[in-house]
Parts: C-alpha cells; structure tokens; sequence
C-alpha cells in the first residue's frame, strides 16, 4: 500500500473546513504541498531565547570569575574574628618559630631586640620568611605588622603567607602606608592579583596593625584587625607553610617590624 504523505493530510482537513463554512477549498495563492521549514532555520519562543541567553551569560561569568577572580566579599555588615584554640604565640623575646635570619643583595631578615625585622634594600624586591609549619590542619594565623613610614620607605608592603609550597607557590595577603590591602596567588614563580590594592577604614593609620588569615581547609579568610575583609572559596593550592612577607615597590625601600605572630587551631566549620 502506498505510503500516505502526511502534508495530503493536512490539506484534504482543510478543505473540507473551508468548504464547510461555503468557501472555495484551498486559497488562490495557497501552496498544494505544506513544507516543514529547515532545521536551520527553526524559530523559538522569545522566552525561551532569554532564559537560554541568561544560562550561557551566567555559565561565561562563572567559568571567568573562578579563573581569574575567584575572591569573594560579603555585602553584609563586617564580620569579626571569632573563636579559636591559642596553640603557640612568639613575641621573639624568645624565638619559638624558625624564622630565617639572612643578609642578600636586596634584603635584610632577621631580629632587632624583640621585633622581627623584614628590610628590603633595593627598589621592587620582596622576600619572605615561612615558620616551617607545613601541617597544619584548621588554622588562623595572626601577626602584629608596623611598616617603617619614613619617606624613604613610604612604598613599602607586608603582610602574611599561606598554603606556601616548595615551588614558590602560595598566596599573599598584604597592606601598605596608604591605607590599602592586597591579595595575591603565586602559582610557581607566577603572580596572579586576586584583590587589586584596595582602600580599606580596617587599617589603623600610622600605627600597628594586626593582620589575620583563617584556613579551615575549604575556604581562606582574610582580617585587618579583626574585621573581615575577603573570603577565598575553593582555594587551587593544597594545604602548606605560612610565613612573613615585606615588600618595595618600584622606588625606595621598605621595611617591616613584627612585633608578636600566633598560631590558633580552628574548627573546620569557622
């Protein structure tokens, strides 16, 4: 039996409408053959199209802010340091952690009275002490940073290493005599700005300041005096060694006084 074309079907009930109602059974300028129109070419709902439009929006500026900027900040009102077991603090009266003590051609670390002292000599330099605390589960680590304002030393910056690894990979969270912060990804010998400098009221102007960062395994927080100012999710290096970090910008020195560090253990929940 021949194969009934399913257009003829289409036809043949329309006719027999319009014949139904007195009108001739197929216009004068109507198609005998109903043609489906081209895959290429098929239209979709103006609904449909936005919210498909709106998915691959989202998916794009998902993909480019977990790349490339994967800080984020609350807007809700600050939140401040909460909880924590004292493990160890070290005032360097008496040394406890093993901080390195060196003189290079850019840089100067070692201890002055009761202070750890970070000096950089050359403009652009940076260097950095770990505390040779590569285990470490739950953690905030704090510490006390006066940087040297004087005009010679005015570009100077410093702050706190985390998740350090052998290969020079590790995250830096530091302030500077302006009134701003920054935090930054190294990723084997590459840096990466995950927060430009930014101004913050956090810091205390001309005075010490009291830098924290908590690792509870799956997020990294960031505090200047206690106040929240980042949250990095999902951070791409594994658990390493903290430290102390002082740098120059491109004219002058710098230099960076430690008064005290502390370590606290934190649960994984904080």
């Amino acid at each position: 039996m021949p194969e009934i074309d399913g257009s003829s079907k289409v036809l043949d009930e329309r006719a027999r409408k319009r014949e139904a109602i007195g009108l001739p059974p197929h216009r004068p300028t109507a198609k005998r053959v109903v043609h489906s129109p081209p895959e290429g070419e098929r239209s979709f709902p103006l609904p449909l199209l936005i919210v498909a439009g709106l998915v691959v929006i989202a998916a794009t500026a998902f993909l480019w802010r977990t790349t490339f900027f994967p800080l984020t900040f609350s807007g809700s009102a600050p939140t401040t340091i909460e909880g924590g077991r004292l493990v160890v603090r070290d005032d360097f009266s008496a040394p406890r952690f093993d901080l390195p003590v060196r003189d290079d051609v850019e840089s100067k670390l070692g201890y002055v009275g009761d202070l750890y002292r970070i000096w950089i000599t050359r403009p652009g330099g940076r260097a950095w002490g770990t505390l040779g605390q590569p285990d470490l589960g739950a953690f905030r680590l704090d510490a006390d940073l006066r940087l040297v304002s004087r005009e010679t030393f005015a570009g100077g910056y410093g702050g706190l290493i985390v998740r350090y690894q052998r290969d020079e990979s590790f995250y830096l969270f530091v302030i500077d005599n302006q009134r701003q912060y920054q935090i930054e990804l190294v990723e084997r010998g590459t840096w990466q700005t995950i927060r430009p400098w930014t101004e913050t009221g956090a810091l205390s102007d001309g005075r010490q300041n009291v830098l924290s960062v908590a690792d509870n395994g799956s997020e990294l927080r960031f505090y200047i005096n206690k106040i929240l100012v980042g949250a990095l999710t999902d951070p791409r290096l594994p658990s390493g060694d903290i430290g102390l970090a002082v740098g120059a910008r491109s004219r002058g020195q710098a230099q960076g006084l430690f008064d005290w560090v502390a370590l606290y253990e934190i649960s994984l929940t904080e």
